[in-house]
């Protein structure tokens, strides 16, 4: 079985290793129902954490995604099996749907998890008649956020879920915050109220809301009213320049199919004068199409002494033609961004 190490991109079949501290995971595809994106992590209570998306490829609803997880030692060995199936009771025609599995054990020693597609059904079409309103999601601390939720159906709706997916660069669900409405039970045309708070993810870049009743659902909507109010952020780096070379150092004008290139950036940090002038870091570079889709996702790791200027590289081999670009991000060790995402716009032809 293959395992994903931290930052290393493997393509994965049907079952998917993934390691509990995993940065990225490549997606997986079965049949016609695919998981898209898997990513683990430890619970303060010690069990591990298993997230992410499933994607309905078929033209008709399909219900009772089963999956299967199986949580490893770093030897390989097997320490629990674990099924579950998808939040949403309906997944719609090339509609997603997150799961959320959490480990029984409360076991350190688990390293790996793996992640399988174990069956699903045909089922009804669920109309998407569910109209939320939400306010500015704030974010500081603590995530907050509020809304309304309209029946736009007509008949009567009760059993309400909304759920605030959190996304990281890499398009993975890093976090699933849920909230009841008031009332349950919703007239047509009618509306409730709801509220939910929780501790943000650090390495979230956009959210999106979802919410599902007993017989009816909401379209899939990104949340683009978002106030953020940093607490205290004393370490900065910033990311100052991306240079794309052959392995001599010279610049490309082109890109040939199958050599390497050397995606160089050049970052520095900035300390607050009580600080510790020691920063580990890791530097994942992203290159994905113009035209939208991840080709590759690499890193270097490294460790800052002071205000120094450093250079991480990473070595990328394409393996197809066609124009792309870069995305550069500095985290630390726990995946907290330690910069903002890149501004500089690198293109690349490859031929």
């Amino acid at each position: 079985m293959k395992k994903t190490m931290l930052a290393v991109l493997l393509v994965l079949s049907m079952v998917v290793p993934i390691p509990v501290w995993a940065q990225y995971t490549q997606p997986s595809s079965s049949l016609t129902v695919k998981v898209l994106t898997t990513y683990s992590y430890k619970a303060e209570d010690g069990s591990t954490v298993v997230i992410g998306e499933v994607q309905n490829t078929n033209n008709f609803p399909v219900t009772g995604v089963r999956l299967g997880v199986s949580f490893y030692d770093e030897k390989g060995k097997i320490l629990e099996y674990k099924t579950g199936t998808t939040l949403l009771k309906i997944v719609p025609p090339s509609g997603k749907a997150p799961y959320s599995i959490i480990s029984t054990k409360k076991d350190p020693t688990i390293t790996d998890v793996s992640i399988n597609l174990t069956g699903f059904n045909s089922s009804p079409a669920r109309p998407q008649a569910l109209q939320i309103s939400a306010s500015t999601l704030q974010i500081s601390d603590q995530l907050t956020f509020s809304g309304t939720i309209i029946n736009g159906g007509i008949t009567p709706t009760t059993g309400t879920t909304i759920y605030l997916l959190s996304y990281d660069a890499f398009d993975r669900v890093v976090d699933i915050v849920t909230a009841t409405p008031l009332p349950d039970n919703i007239d047509p045309g009618k509306m409730a109220n709801f509220s939910m708070t929780s501790t943000p993810k650090p390495i979230t870049r956009s959210y999106k809301l979802l919410a599902e009743s007993d017989n009816f659902q909401s379209p899939l909507v990104d949340v683009k009213d978002i106030k953020v109010k940093l607490s205290s952020l004393t370490k900065l780096v910033t990311i100052a320049d991306i240079s794309v070379t052959d392995p001599q150092g010279n610049k490309y004008s082109t890109i040939p199919v199958g050599s390497q290139v050397n995606i160089t950036s050049s970052i520095w940090i900035k300390y607050a004068a009580d600080q510790s002038t020691e920063q580990p870091y890791v530097c994942y570079v992203q290159i994905k199409h113009v035209g939208g889709g991840v080709e590759f996702i690499g890193a270097a790791q490294g460790v800052f002494h002071g205000a120094e200027r450093q250079n991480p590289s990473v070595i990328w081999v394409p393996e197809s033609d066609g124009a792309f670009f870069i995305e550069v991000y500095v985290w630390d060790l726990n995946a907290m961004a330690l910069s903002s995402p890149s501004s500089i716009i690198n293109l690349m032809l490859v031929q």
